[in-house]
């Protein structure tokens, strides 16, 4: 990938999280930022349309033709965006060779100072193309971004007509440097150290082991729709409730702090650019957790509100967060057009124990995902914690939000 002079850019806050995120990690961790979207091919669509299509993606989103340098000998990191796209098209594999190697591509890290953030291959059964399977660095896009790219992908592949160019990160960066911005980094900087520190203190933590299960609630997606539209929450603070209410019972206590993964894109200039945006942002506890749950729910939901409103903040202008300090939360949204329909009865619950996968990031992780019904998968890397007590948390959470469901 060639760059010139007129190309280098300074990071946005969320590129800057992120390669600082990257770089912490061991070597042996670095493949963890890799994603595998997978996309249809629409019927009668060959390589050649995947190519095309792939190729003018990359035309329309800058992110996916960026490289990132040091800028010069300090520390500080800068964009190099390549003026056309570089080859990402890996060629055409069939369906039993992708299955072969898909497990060896997804671990294979990308040099970003040198490299594409991404790779992609056209995949066939019976002979004709029928996917396209992507490695992508998630600096290159977060989980919103790949949203953006896959419908942008089926519209250029579908009209095989080229669209203009999408917001960019560098542009984002320039408003980031703005005197408002500045004052508004300042005020999310502020609100972070006061919330970290009256946050109760964890002691003696340490970091061995990798325990995951999931939950699998029996809520249907637009039954808990319903319960946080009864409660007058948002959905996914619905699930951070829960998420606090059992903490703070498994701790007999206040519950330890908890830090979201914010998506801040609540501006609309922002909300289809192509790059990673999100970073993780404490927020304020609950109060007594022994009240009635639609209080917890209520303050939980007003707190979340307001973290969200700081959740961009400048990497070099605050401590990096602890990831072995707290518990941490990342809500994954239904996908783009689900429509509100009946809830329907509770179906059955059950914990799945699920094969160590990831060693990077916070130590005690929550994903909670609502489609086709709620699923709520825990990790922990945590000294003192067993097997049973990922199943008493899990099943308090699913018999909170359970009980809510059926009022």
């Amino acid at each position: 990938m060639a760059g010139n002079v007129e190309n280098i850019h300074p990071l946005t806050m969320g590129q800057l999280s992120l390669w600082q995120d990257a770089v912490r990690r061991p070597a042996s961790q670095r493949w963890e930022s890799n994603m595998n979207p997978i996309w249809a091919v629409p019927p009668g669509m060959g390589t050649d349309e995947v190519r095309w299509a792939l190729a003018a993606l990359a035309e329309r989103h800058e992110s996916l033709r960026t490289r990132y340098v040091r800028d010069g000998g300090s520390s500080d990191v800068r964009q190099v965006v390549a003026a056309s796209a570089p080859a990402a098209y890996q060629g055409t594999v069939e369906q039993e060779q992708w299955s072969a190697m898909a497990a060896e591509q997804l671990r294979l890290p990308f040099d970003l100072t040198e490299q594409a953030p991404w790779r992609a291959w056209a995949v066939q059964k019976n002979g004709l193309t029928c996917q396209v399977q992507l490695v992508i660095h998630h600096l290159a896009a977060d989980g919103a971004a790949l949203t953006v790219l896959q419908q942008d992908f089926q519209s250029l592949i579908e009209s095989r007509q080229a669209m203009r160019p999408a917001p960019t990160p560098r542009g984002l960066a320039a408003r980031q440097r703005e005197p408002v911005y500045v004052a508004r980094l300042a005020a999310a900087a502020e609100y972070r150290e006061q919330t970290i520190a009256a946050a109760p203190q964890e002691a003696g933590i340490v970091r061995q082991g990798l325990l995951r299960a999931c939950a699998h609630t029996g809520i249907s997606f637009n039954l808990a729709r319903q319960t946080a539209q009864k409660l007058e929450v948002t959905l996914p603070n619905l699930l951070l409730a829960a998420y606090s209410r059992a903490l703070a019972g498994a701790a007999g206590a206040d519950p330890p702090l908890l830090c979201l993964l914010s998506a801040n894109r609540l501006e609309p200039s922002v909300r289809n650019l192509v790059s990673s945006m999100t970073q993780w942002v404490p927020v304020r506890g609950a109060g007594d957790p022994g009240r009635p749950f639609a209080a917890v729910a209520a303050d939980v939901n007003i707190n979340a509100i307001r973290a969200l409103q700081h959740g961009i903040v400048d990497p070099a202008a605050v401590a990096p967060l602890d990831l072995d300090r707290g518990c941490f939360f990342t809500f994954v949204p239904p996908p783009p057009g689900t429509g509100a329909a009946a809830g329907g009865a509770l179906g059955h619950s059950r914990i799945e124990w699920l094969p160590p996968r990831g060693r990077s990031g916070p130590s005690f992780y929550l994903i909670a995902s609502v489609f086709p019904e709620v699923s709520l998968t825990l990790r922990v890397m945590r000294s003192g914690y067993e097997r049973e007590d990922l199943e008493r948390l899990l099943s308090s959470m699913t018999a909170i939000l359970r009980q809510g469901a059926a009022r």
